[in-house]
């Protein structure tokens, strides 16, 4: 199995045929089981998960930020070497070669639609100055524009989009694909992946009037992050199954994170 992952042209990853991959965006395959399900591997799965939630709490409380994207492509390269030890391949991960392409363009067209979006958006605000508070995001005002640039064209997509994808819809998807349905394994991967945003959400408190250091305002801060995340988890799923390419989901989260802050600091800095 693991030659696999040299061998883009094998038709199974693991248990499911290239031709279900192709097809396992369409809801008539959420419910169905993997052809051949295999227990094997729970161990690989629990320590990717408790590598990269140690990870996720150094990052967000204890690293200084210039250390993030070496630390968290430092911890990705081990969850995918434990992965491929397991026999993970590129199948299932989203990173067959011949699907690229594919995930280029499918993510392409979805960071163009967001680009639309928020330029309407932009334009709104300039008619009704009303709606401009909408863009005071405090990770623009606080911070310079070259400062702004870097999380937007370099921390954003290496360490948030490129690493977050790779992680919950690579990996941990790929593998948990292996044991359950479709459908188990993305609320399964999503739920974590709602879980891991509590961590920064706490670091960073959308809203000034919560207190961290409140065990009440903890919980409603760990309730915020899951509720607003782990459904973008979904979406961001649903994409790469869409495209059969892990590089889809990739492209549409630095388009809604990037495009996001960047639209932002025009409206902060020119309007």
């Amino acid at each position: 199995m693991a030659r696999d992952l040299l061998n883009t042209g094998r038709e199974h990853a693991w248990s499911w045929p290239l031709a279900d991959w192709d097809q396992m965006w369409r809801p008539s395959m959420w419910l169905k089981k993997p052809p051949r399900p295999h227990k094997a591997h729970i161990w690989h799965i629990a320590a990717i998960i408790a590598i990269a939630t140690y990870a996720n709490i150094i990052s967000n409380l204890v690293l200084d930020p210039v250390w993030h994207i070496p630390f968290q492509l430092g911890i990705l390269g081990i969850a995918m070497l434990i992965a491929t030890r397991a026999g993970t391949t590129w199948t299932s991960m989203g990173l067959r070669k011949d699907r690229a392409k594919r995930g280029f363009i499918v993510g392409g067209a979805i960071i163009g639609l967001i680009t639309i979006g928020f330029i309407i958006a932009i334009a709104a605000a300039a008619v009704f100055p009303g709606l401009r508070p909408m863009f005071e995001n405090t990770e623009v005002v606080e911070n310079s524009t070259g400062f702004v640039l870097f999380q937007a064209f370099v921390r954003i997509p290496i360490a948030t989009a490129f690493y977050e994808e790779m992680l919950f819809r690579g990996v941990i998807f790929g593998m948990l694909t292996r044991r359950h349905s479709p459908l188990l394994a993305a609320v399964i991967t999503s739920l974590l992946f709602g879980l891991w945003h509590i961590a920064p959400t706490i670091a960073d408190p959308p809203n000034a009037q919560l207190d961290p250091s409140s065990l009440l305002d903890i919980g409603k801060l760990a309730v915020f992050a899951v509720a607003g995340t782990a459904p973008a988890g979904l979406a961001f799923l649903w994409v790469r199954l869409y495209a059969n390419s892990v590089w889809a989901s990739v492209l549409a989260h630095i388009g809604t994170n990037s495009i996001g802050i960047l639209a932002a600091l025009f409206v902060v800095s020119f309007m």
